[in-house]
């Protein structure tokens, strides 16, 4: 976490120097650490309200979530797409448990089941629609993944044939636009104690 975060203010401070003004940076920070049938995880949330607090502080506009289930984290996401409009910078930040299908990585609502596979797709938020989203919008998008967990689906007899795989997959950009994992693509990090 502490990387990213470096990272993220680093990247902001360079692009504070643009004049860029308020309403143009916008950011979707996400923190989901109480998961109903997944491993508790301690920091994401924390994690997510300091990275919040920091992006307010250099002048974004940031949608704030913690703790979202399925339906939250559509909503949050529609508020951020609306916000978006005009943007010059859209930076989304995600902390909690995230997983790969077939080389298409997930954020995991604090609601799903984790023994369907063949419900990621209506259950979980796929990675890659809020990336087409932020690129579509804004002229410059910041990702930063801090989701590289192990699968909270490793070891459920569901896994066979469906293309899961540990950690999460890479993920391809467009020019203006900057991922950034808490580890390498395919590994996993530790949730790690304390703030």
């Amino acid at each position: 976490m502490k990387i990213i975060l470096y990272l993220t203010l680093s990247i902001c401070m360079i692009l504070s120097g643009r004049g860029v003004v308020a309403a143009e940076r916008v950011a979707l920070v996400i923190g989901n650490s109480a998961y109903a049938s997944a491993p508790r995880l301690i920091n994401p949330r924390n994690d997510a309200a300091d990275m919040a607090a920091k992006l307010e502080a250099l002048g974004f506009d940031v949608v704030r979530g913690f703790d979202l289930d399925y339906q939250g984290m559509r909503d949050t996401l529609v508020v951020f797409r609306d916000r978006l409009k005009d943007a010059e910078i859209a930076l989304f930040f995600y902390a909690g448990h995230g997983l790969q299908v077939n080389g298409e990585n997930f954020a995991m609502p604090v609601d799903a089941e984790t023994t369907a596979v063949s419900a990621i797709e209506d259950s979980f938020m796929p990675v890659g629609a809020v990336i087409a989203t932020m690129e579509r919008e804004a002229e410059v998008t910041l990702v930063f993944l801090d989701a590289c967990r192990d699968n909270p689906l490793a070891g459920t007899d569901n896994l066979q044939g469906t293309g899961s795989a540990r950690g999460l997959a890479s993920i391809g950009s467009s020019a203006g636009t900057l991922i950034a994992f808490s580890t390498q693509p395919g590994n996993v990090a530790l949730d790690g104690a304390g703030r």
